[in-house]
């Protein structure tokens, strides 16, 4: 049966390949100077089923939107008010100690739910593999005994959630994204005990590790994509942290050791971002290029990158508050999306504690979008109000601006979007319009005419001169 289904996911590659190069040309309109195309015709899909295109594209609109559901994946989770605000990705963890706690004796039906729930919901699942059992390993996030052993969890890991009709879960659910070990370059014992990946030292031995599991996931479903990451990046042991600088240059060095090199294992990098080293990388922009920059220079240039968990926090405590957040929540996805990442995962769903209070120990305690009693926040608001304006977008170039930061997205109508807000205390851009359509971070709606109130030249000159604030972003298109 397994040699049938290599045989089987060959051929699949091969179709998917030839499809990629008869319809290749058709992912993006054409360019024009009018700011109406020709109505592009793209279709979205919930399940990623064709191959990564080189240079960190895939064939067709990929929804970027994502939250971080590391826990259940249920309606108490909160798992039905982010389908209502658009988010298309849930980024949950399979627990391998949970589903094979003794050799051989399997449970799969937590995870079986997790995948059922966010699939009916339309989402994909990005999962954090995680928890070595104590029979397979010393640590739970650390390299096992016997590689073998993580090569057979995996191999019928990937079986079961390929949904090809053949061994798989009740109801089919599709899981094609694996990443492995929660942020792996970790290098502290202390840290590694407490879940933590523990591979900062020995990134030849993660790279051995993908090297084995990679192509045994690979040959049973041809669809799945294969992950490093997510990588802290950040908090180094020089900075007196856990985490390992160079361990992505030392895996995918080791990785060039082996035939085909980074790219015949891993599929794409994944890391994390929070605004905690701010002189280091001031958004996430610059670490995004840093990380690809590590990645260009070992022959992994054409992987995709992925942010599964990024975040900031809304406490008065950690300097920030409501507002603050939901504008923060904005310019960070809008900056992924200007270097090429998606999905992009918030994180997360509920807050752990009320700002200011005996519980609000750490800033990610307020980083949710609910309160700790499901209220929603404004960030929650932020973000369906981005899923929205930013259906079906493809990021086309920076907005050339005085005072200003903004980003100008592709719309699928043949319009074009852009995303910006004042760098200073205010200032002025203009837009070619007649007619305007200005969305605020909520949602709240105004149309400014030529002319009209709200377009700041005061006449009529086929142009429109819009106000713009500090770092409160807003949505701007042609009125259509």
């Amino acid at each position: 049966m397994r040699i049938k289904k290599l045989l089987i996911a060959i051929g699949l590659a091969a179709l998917a390949t030839a499809s990629l190069f008869l319809i290749s040309g058709k992912e993006r309109p054409a360019a024009a100077t009018d700011e109406r195309l020709t109505r592009p015709t793209w279709e979205l899909t919930h399940t990623i089923y064709l191959p990564w295109v080189a240079r960190h594209h895939l064939l067709g609109y990929v929804p970027p939107f994502g939250i971080v559901m590391y826990g259940n994946v249920n309606d108490a989770a909160g798992l039905q008010t982010m389908e209502n605000a658009g988010s298309k990705w849930v980024t949950t963890k399979l627990s391998w100690s949970a589903i094979e706690p003794t050799q051989d004796n399997y449970d799969w039906s937590s995870f079986d739910t997790k995948a059922q729930n966010a699939q009916s919901a339309g989402m994909d699942v990005f999962v954090l593999f995680k928890d070595n059992p104590s029979w397979a390993a010393a640590l739970p996030g650390g390299p096992v005994t016997d590689t073998q052993d993580l090569v057979d969890f995996v191999t019928d890991m990937a079986e079961r959630y390929d949904c090809d009709g053949v061994n798989d879960a009740p109801d089919s659910p599709c899981v094609h994204y694996w990443s492995f070990y929660a942020e792996p370059d970790n290098g502290d014992l202390y840290y590694a005990q407490c879940g933590k990946g523990y591979w900062g030292h020995n990134g030849a031995g993660y790279a051995e590790m993908l090297s084995q599991a990679s192509p045994a996931i690979h040959a049973v479903n041809p669809h799945a994509r294969v992950l490093i990451g997510g990588l802290a990046y950040d908090w180094f042991e020089e900075d007196g942290g856990p985490f390992v600088r160079s361990f992505l240059t030392d895996t995918l060095s080791a990785l060039n050791e082996y035939p085909g090199g980074p790219e015949a294992y891993i599929d794409a990098v994944a890391f994390h971002y929070y605004p905690i080293s701010k002189k280091r990388w001031p958004t996430i922009r610059e670490k995004a290029l840093e990380v690809r920059g590590i990645m260009e220079r070992h022959d992994a240039d054409g992987l995709a990158l992925i942010c599964p968990e990024m975040g900031i926090w809304s406490s008065p405590k950690f300097g920030s508050s409501e507002q603050n957040q939901a504008q923060r929540l904005v310019q960070m996805y809008a900056r992924g999306l200007s270097v090429d990442m998606q999905p992009l995962s918030w994180y997360k769903v509920f807050d752990a504690a009320e700002p200011n209070s005996a519980e609000d120990l750490y800033p990610d305690r307020t980083s949710g979008l609910l309160d700790v009693y499901g209220q929603p926040k404004q960030s929650y608001y932020a973000y369906q109000t981005m899923t929205q304006e930013l259906a079906y977008a493809r990021y086309l170039r920076e907005l050339e601006a005085t005072d200003a930061e903004g980003y100008v997205f592709q719309m699928s109508d043949g319009y074009k979007k852009t995303v910006l807000w004042a760098t200073a205390s205010s200032t002025t851009v203009q837009f070619p319009y007649s007619c305007l359509r200005r969305v605020d971070v909520t949602g709240g709606e105004q149309t400014i005419n030529d002319g009209g109130a709200g377009d700041s030249d005061g006449s009529g000159n086929g142009k429109i001169t819009l106000t713009v604030y500090e770092d409160a972003p807003v949505y701007v298109e042609p009125c259509h």
